[in-house]
């Protein structure tokens, strides 16, 4: 037995932080690399974004279901658990010679990551006893998956650009064994079994229906809308999703109490997660493909724009618990969407050809800043929403809106983008005045690998498929910006934090 002063609240909080870190660092090292993996593989846009998807797709799907073991079996016990998933998976990535591979590997540490979201939030936040140990700890959380992602996108860059992008991958399966060791040797166990239970047919219908759901987005976004395995995937999505919520109104021990979503501030802080971090992870995707695969820069000096994104908010974290204290989860989360729009609109209207940091870093600032104010602020107001028994179900569900969110960001942006690309290339191509055997070639070429294909034909093509695709990264990013003043008019008129008391005595508590 390991001595009581070992296994501390500080212990727990570290091991906490360090797996959130290293799971975030897995998430984001294909977006500096984006450009690399695609002149490496040959990829086109949609399978591109489906190196992203791959590994948020079963994480959001997921998410709930291990909340739920969190609760049963331990969540020190699943954080270890997830956390070799993770390692495993990233051992596969790196490996990776075709695009399908890397997708399976991206995919198991999804699992994994699946496993170590909501966990490590919850093992963060349960030692605590009062409101101001709660939100210091979901603030301490939230910088330390903001310095993952700085740290991830920095070292992606510079392995990429000295050693190769299959070392970018590697990278995450030591760090996540150091983060295994952490968490055995300094966690606290804790569990919240009360009241939880294997539900498998909530299990099983919400494992469907977000899969089946998310797949159809993600196909149709790159694909079509109307094709039959977009349109049976969608329905089966809804179907899946309508017997979940059947399930969960009967069953004795629910693996999501639908009551919570009767607490205003709970139910603000789901929408402001799914479409604000659609919005967020939507931009990133955005920027990644401008900077790398139209402006050509290397990973590292492509991870530069990242650390400004989210490495320089970090700055502010000894002051995060105050302000959230003193402001409030409303005005924080509305007060960061806003900045989140500011930032995208402005990305939108910056000139292609102008490739230099400097343009870059007011936008990069206000989203970064934006990002840190949504993500502390929302997941605080759901966990403070719910009672403490709560505290893993409510960390679970947040976490899976917030994913569920930032898995269909990358694919729709992609999708709006490139398909306004394609129909704004035939007017670039005609304005640059290209050669017909030229215009013949590119249409050829546009019509079997997209936009993308066009930039290697040299002169007219490639300048016109440039400003076609900057054109519809821009449409993007404009997207993603309507997304954000939406889910800031919904917090601003739906997030009030001073009816959370009555409808919680509501609330049933577990059995």
């Amino acid at each position: 037995m390991n001595p009581p002063s070992r296994r501390s609240g500080g212990g727990t909080l570290a091991a906490a932080c360090l797996a959130i870190m290293v799971s975030q660092i897995a998430n984001v090292v294909p977006a500096p690399i984006n450009g690399t993996i695609q002149e490496s593989l040959g990829a086109d846009g949609v399978a591109l974004a489906w190196v992203t998807s791959a590994f948020l797709l079963p994480t959001a799907i997921l998410e709930l279901s291990f909340g739920v073991l969190g609760d049963l079996l331990g969540r020190r016990r699943v954080l270890i658990g997830g956390t070799a998933v993770l390692a495993a998976g990233a051992l596969v990535s790196g490996s990776a010679h075709g695009v399908h591979q890397l997708w399976a590997g991206q995919a198991l540490a999804g699992i994994g990551a699946g496993a170590l979201i909501p966990t490590s939030l919850a093992i963060a936040v349960a030692s605590a006893t009062t409101a101001e140990e709660r939100s210091r700890g979901v603030a301490t959380w939230t910088l330390s998956m903001s310095l993952g992602t700085m740290l991830g996108v920095m070292v992606s860059g510079a392995l990429a650009e000295n050693v190769s992008w299959h070392a970018s991958f590697y990278l995450v399966a030591p760090l996540a064994l150091v983060s295994l060791a952490v968490t055995a040797l300094f966690a606290r166990e804790s569990k919240s079994p009360e009241g939880r239970s294997l539900d498998w047919p909530g299990q099983a219908s919400i494992a469907v229906g977000m899969f089946a759901l998310l797949y159809g987005i993600v196909e149709g976004a790159g694909n079509s809308w109307t094709a039959p395995r977009t349109i049976i995937a969608l329905v089966a999505g809804v179907a899946g999703l309508v017997a979940f919520v059947l399930v969960e109104r009967k069953v004795a021990a629910p693996m999501l109490h639908l009551a919570v979503f009767r607490i205003p501030a709970f139910s603000a802080a789901a929408v402001a997660a799914v479409i604000g971090m659609f919005s967020f992870l939507g931009s990133v995707y955005a920027l990644s493909i401008r900077i790398g695969a139209l402006q050509h820069k290397t990973g590292i000096h492509a991870a530069v724009f990242f650390v400004i994104l989210q490495g320089v908010p970090c700055l502010l974290g000894p002051v995060l618990p105050r302000t959230m204290r003193r402001f409030g989860a409303r005005r924080l989360v509305t007060g960061g969407l806003l900045l989140l729009a500011a930032g995208e609109f402005w990305l939108a209207a910056l000139p292609v050809r102008d490739a230099s940091l400097a343009v870059h870093v007011g936008p990069l600032l206000l989203e970064g800043v934006g990002f840190l104010f949504i993500v502390s602020a929302m997941t605080s107001a759901a966990i403070d929403a719910v009672p403490l028994s709560y505290t893993g179900m409510a960390s679970a569900a947040i976490s899976t809106a917030r994913d569920f969110g930032m898995c269909i960001g990358p694919s729709i942006v992609s999708a709006v983008a490139l398909s306004a690309a394609m129909g704004d290339l035939p007017g670039r191509l005609a304005s640059a005045g290209t050669p017909a055997p030229q215009a013949a070639a590119a249409a050829g070429a546009a019509d079997k690998g997209g936009p993308f294909a066009v930039l290697g034909i040299p002169g007219p093509p490639a300048e016109a498929a440039l400003n076609a695709l900057a054109h519809g990264f821009s449409v993007g990013l404009v997207l993603c910006a309507a997304a954000s003043l939406l889910a800031a008019l919904a917090t601003a008129l739906w997030l009030r934090e001073s009816s959370e008391r009555r409808v919680l005595a509501e609330v049933p508590a577990p059995a």
